[in-house]
């Protein structure tokens, strides 16, 4: 089943959530790894973070499109608090996904660095500027962590649905 229902979601859905979560967990593990690192090293992984980083940017709003152009599964009820957190994670991950990257490039610019999308050079928007270099880095550094944490809450709700309540909602999204 490609298309979503109102029970579960389709395939296309299940590949944008899935493969986004890896790239997420990817790209905050170079991220957090790389402040650890020197010459060479350091170097390779910003690249590959930073590409991650225009990547998920770009599928944030294809997966965006998708969902807006299907039907969404409905929500296992359980309490108003809980679908408050629910609607907040969703917030967050969406909110991040798309700021996060823009925090980066912005970063990436003010430092006066390249930035290439998979050795592919992408242009420089705005002057390089030292005044801004720390807070912009805090920025994009506390960005970073609200989706780590974010993402940590994910995982423990649904470890909460499918071990504790037994619902559906980890086998919605599963691959089948």
């Amino acid at each position: 089943m490609i298309f979503n229902n109102s029970f579960k979601y389709g395939l296309v859905s299940k590949m944008f959530h899935w493969y986004m979560a890896i790239l997420l967990l990817v790209i905050l593990l170079i991220g957090n790894l790389s402040e650890h690192l020197s010459g060479n090293f350091y170097n390779y992984s910003m690249l590959i973070h930073n590409s991650l980083g225009i990547l998920i940017f770009v599928l944030v709003f294809l997966r965006l499109a998708w969902r807006w152009s299907n039907k969404i599964p409905e929500k296992i009820i359980i309490n108003k608090f809980l679908n408050f957190l629910s609607n907040l994670a969703f917030f967050i991950f969406y909110f991040g996904m798309i700021f996060t990257p823009i925090t980066g490039y912005v970063l990436m610019n003010i430092e006066g660095k390249q930035i290439s999308f998979f050795g592919y050079n992408l242009p420089e928007l705005i002057d390089q500027n030292k005044n801004y270099e720390i807070l912009s880095h805090q920025i994009h550094g506390i960005m970073g962590d609200l989706i780590l944490y974010t993402f940590l809450l994910h995982i423990l709700a649904a470890g909460y649905h499918h071990w504790i309540r037994k619902d559906n909602s980890f086998k919605r999204m599963k691959f089948e």
